[in-house]
């Protein structure tokens, strides 16, 4: 039996139901919240990237990253029933119906690009630029903006729906790993949490000061001339921060707004009137949070992903323990996991993913080797590790694909043995504790498991132009 790795999640009928994507089950589970039951569960297309629901709670869209497609499914009788699948392009990752269910916006990753579906048709009608790797879509409270956050190069980008013209676009500074992203309640502004990367050499001493990665959260007006054009805060708590920042949530009041750490594996839900936005919110998050009531962190243990709010609880998909968490807000406590299947006991591989996305196997938990090789491939950013045995060599973080058929390794080429450079990598990149030998072997297994996409056009004759420029030249 597969392992669910449940990796977006919408919740139906005021939350009561739940629909989860379990990105390596190539399925969707439609679950009941309130009594912790499976209710159904059906096949979808290949490593389902995200959920989302249509505004009369009926229908479902399912982008599915490695058939390049999306599938629709009708809730009957609180079963699933296939609607239809159409392509929307290459490796497509957030989907978002509008707010009258008339159109589907699909962030387009291997394509950069947001496309809009007409739903009764299963029509694509219309494409936006978004480079650099969209992922994350957002709504406004009155359906008249449409957001996308781009995750390697930085960028917001907004757009009237009324009109399909690009607002603005903004590129927040260092930032990258874009990952939640949602509107404000009243929708002035838009919220993305990320991570921010720094050009200091990566020490021990640099990644205890937060002068190698951040994790912050960063609010945009809507306006299109703003000044300031964005506004931060910080969440890393000095010895202890925020490893991998995910999934972002507005409770139904605005009044709470919940973040998951999903490399420290945690949800931490902040009040949001009081947050201390600011251009230059530091390394640290703000002490007057840090108050007792302002700021509530709560251990979920394995890898929390997407959260939403239903009514007085926080619903997670939690990738990793192949469940749903229900996070009762007012006692800041895990009520219960829905388990949504899978193994009883990980295998080598399993474990070796996981210790992938640990940012705890870090100095002081700031990140895991994901935030750099994000989801196996890269961030697409540069950074001054000892790799190559110097300082003063920023070096992209290369993809991990195929990695283990790649030998030598480094960008030197002078490690041959993948197990040690994953061994030096945890402690001289990392600065956390040795892995165990077992750890290693656990983590090579992983790696060995890492390969691209599918090509969304296998027999496209430009493929064949292609090889033969590039032997060419």
């Amino acid at each position: 039996e597969p392992h669910r790795s449940p990796i977006d999640i919408a919740i139906l009928d005021e939350g009561r139901r739940a629909v989860v994507a379990n990105h390596t089950a190539d399925s969707i589970t439609l679950v009941d919240l309130q009594s912790g039951m499976i209710l159904d569960e059906k096949p979808a297309g290949r490593r389902p990237a995200a959920v989302a629901a249509h505004p009369n709670g009926k229908l479902l869209a399912v982008s599915n990253h490695w058939s390049h497609d999306v599938t629709l499914f009708r809730i009957e009788n609180a079963k699933l029933v296939q609607h239809g699948t159409f392509a929307v392009g290459p490796l497509p990752r957030g989907v978002l119906f509008s707010q009258t269910g008339e159109q589907l916006f699909v962030a387009v990753a291997g394509a950069d690009e947001v496309a809009t579906i007409e739903v009764a048709a299963c029509k694509v009608i219309r494409r936006w630029p978004a480079p650099r790797e969209p992922r994350q879509l957002a709504l406004s409270p009155d359906g008249k903006r449409l957001a996308a956050a781009s995750s390697r190069s930085g960028e917001i980008r907004c757009w009237d729906l009324s009109t399909g013209q690009l607002l603005w676009e903004r590129a927040i500074d260092a930032a990258f790993n874009l990952r939640g992203l949602c509107f404000t309640p009243d929708g002035e502004a838009i919220i993305c949490a990320h991570g921010v990367r720094r050009d200091l050499p990566v020490t021990r001493g640099h990644i205890e000061e937060g002068w190698i990665i951040d994790s912050r959260l960063t609010r945009l007006p809507v306006q299109p001339d703003a000044k300031p054009p964005y506004l931060q805060v910080a969440l890393d708590v000095r010895g202890e921060a925020m490893g991998d920042p995910h999934g972002l949530a507005f409770s139904a009041d605005g009044k709470l707004l919940a973040v998951t750490g999903s490399g420290s594996h945690e949800l931490i839900v902040l009040h949001a009137n009081n947050l201390p936005w600011n251009t230059d919110p530091g390394d640290f998050i703000d002490g007057r949070l840090l108050d007792g009531v302002q700021y509530h962190r709560l251990a979920l243990g394995s890898r929390p992903l997407t959260a939403v709010f239903a009514k007085d609880h926080v619903v997670v998909a939690n990738y990793l323990s192949d469940g749903v968490d229900v996070i009762d807000v007012a006692k800041n406590k895990l009520t219960r996991t829905i388990a949504l299947g899978g193994p009883k006991e990980p295998s080598l591989v399993r474990q070796g993913e996981a210790l992938f996305y640990d940012a705890k196997r870090s100095h002081n938990q700031w990140f895991s080797c994901h935030t750099c090789h994000t989801d196996g491939h890269t961030s697409g950013q540069n950074f001054d590790t000892l790799n190559d045995e110097s300082f003063g060599t920023p070096k992209l973080a290369p993809t991990l694909r195929n990695v283990a058929k790649t030998g030598p390794w480094t960008w030197h080429g002078w490690q041959k043995d993948l197990g040690a450079a994953v061994a030096k990598s945890f402690t001289d990149t990392m600065y956390g504790p040795a892995p165990s030998k077992r750890d290693v072997q656990a983590v090579v297994a992983f790696l060995e498991t890492l390969e691209p996409p599918p090509l969304p056009k296998k027999n496209d004759p430009a493929i064949t132009r292609g090889a033969a420029v590039f032997s060419e030249k």
